[in-house]
């Protein structure tokens, strides 16, 4: 057991408790501390986002699951007149995954010392490959952020399993996305590392062959930048 997981396991006391029940329970901790940020859930201007940490960002979206994500930053581009976050977004991740996928690149400095994990984007692409949840690093248009809360380290136990209060927590929904996702994966994974991140945003008559598999993911990335700026 690496030092992320067990301490996971051991600050939310996941032996005795129910894991609906600490979810709960944290994302109602995190949610007051949006309200009024402190040193450890503190609120961080846009300028200022750094990539290797994590965040929770309130974004203009359709979805939900990205108007309130709970996040890892991992690069950023820049072209035209648009700056792209790419993150991963734990919403798509059940509870039990989310500390495996980044027990590999932590330490114990790192969490005292809240360090920003040394980890680039193909090294956690390629993690979250093998467990076939690569599609949850998404796109973030920056000029759609509304607000952005950096995560102290020393709370990744708890920031790991919560959310927010208005998204249900439904492990058979993701594990239902989980196996159609699971279907095309290695289609998917042939046409992202192909794809250069600035055609997400070209118009939507593409070509039928280009982005078979990103079709979806593309579309909402055009309504949303067409909607909300």
């Amino acid at each position: 057991m690496g030092i992320l997981i067990d301490l996971v396991e051991k600050q939310n006391e996941l032996k005795k408790r129910n894991l609906s029940d600490v979810f709960k329970e944290n994302s109602l901790f995190f949610y007051k501390k949006y309200q009024q940020s402190d040193q450890w859930v503190r609120f961080t201007p846009l300028r200022e986002i750094s990539f290797g940490g994590f965040y929770f960002f309130f974004y203009k979206d359709e979805s939900n699951w990205m108007q309130y994500s709970p996040v890892f930053t991992v690069e950023f581009k820049k072209f035209e007149n648009k700056i792209i976050i790419l993150a991963l977004n734990f919403n798509f991740i059940p509870l039990e995954y989310r500390a495996r996928i980044f027990d590999p690149f932590i330490t114990q400095n790192d969490i005292e010392k809240n360090r920003d994990l040394v980890v680039d984007y193909k090294g956690i692409y390629n993690k979250l490959l093998t467990i076939g949840y690569e599609y949850s690093l998404v796109e973030y248009n920056l000029s759609q952020m509304v607000s952005a809360f950096s995560i102290d380290n020393q709370l990744l136990p708890r920031f790991l399993i919560s959310g927010f209060p208005s998204n249900k927590y439904d492990p058979e929904k993701l594990y239902k996305i989980w196996l159609e996702k699971l279907k095309t994966k290695k289609l998917r994974d042939k046409e992202i590392k192909k794809l250069k991140i600035h055609e997400l945003y070209k118009s939507t008559q593409t070509k039928k062959e280009d982005l078979d598999l990103l079709k979806e993911r593309k579309n909402r990335i055009f309504r949303n930048t067409e909607r909300f700026g």
